[in-house]
């Protein structure tokens, strides 16, 4: 039910998810900064002991922006330098919308914490054993993908973490959707 074009979709999940995913990817990028790397230069050292071998070996870097001469306008620009290694077209980001105003948001919130206290579950979101005609939580999902989406790629729907965040969205979309058509009708 997402639609990656609608600004206030896009404001919903990055103001229910986002901190969460920032704390995974911060989860990831420290874990694998400690992984080992295989090959002949590093002796199965990870990234973090690259580091701080370098830095024993070279000195810790310092940014020039710390440095009082520092003048932006004398280093050339980074997608110069990193064009070459460009491959596609940038990504359009459609614009974040916050649909509130004021103590709009807070009113939004307070029902949203009503239907999930209340663990109301949308119909026509896929969340009903009915929806998904099997006698559990689909196991995965096919997302179609590359050129022309002519591959699929089954996602892993691990229910103890799936389902729960689905059902979140989907509490909170149907609040929103409900929230503003009551709104546009006042």
């Amino acid at each position: 039910m997402l639609d990656a074009q609608n600004p206030l979709h896009l404001w919903l999940l990055h103001t229910l998810f986002l901190d969460d995913i920032n704390c995974d990817c911060q989860t990831f990028h420290e874990e694998w900064n400690c992984h080992p790397i295989s090959g002949p230069n590093t002796n199965n050292k990870s990234l973090k002991d690259l580091c701080f071998l370098g830095q024993m070996q070279h000195g810790i870097y310092c940014k020039h922006e710390e440095h009082e001469d520092y003048d932006p306008s004398q280093e050339p620009l980074i997608t110069s330098q990193q064009q070459e290694h460009v491959n596609h077209k940038a990504v359009l980001v459609p614009s974040l919308q916050n649909p509130f105003q004021s103590n709009e948001e807070a009113v939004f919130f307070v029902g949203l914490h009503e239907v999930i206290t209340q663990d109301i579950t949308p119909d026509n979101f896929g969340l009903t054993p009915a929806e998904w005609g099997l006698e559990q939580y689909p196991p995965f999902e096919t997302i179609h993908v590359g050129c022309h989406a002519a591959k699929d790629l089954d996602i892993s729907l691990a229910e103890p973490i799936w389902y729960t965040q689905a059902c979140l969205w989907c509490q909170a979309l149907s609040a929103l959707s409900f929230y503003l058509l009551m709104h546009e009708h006042s």
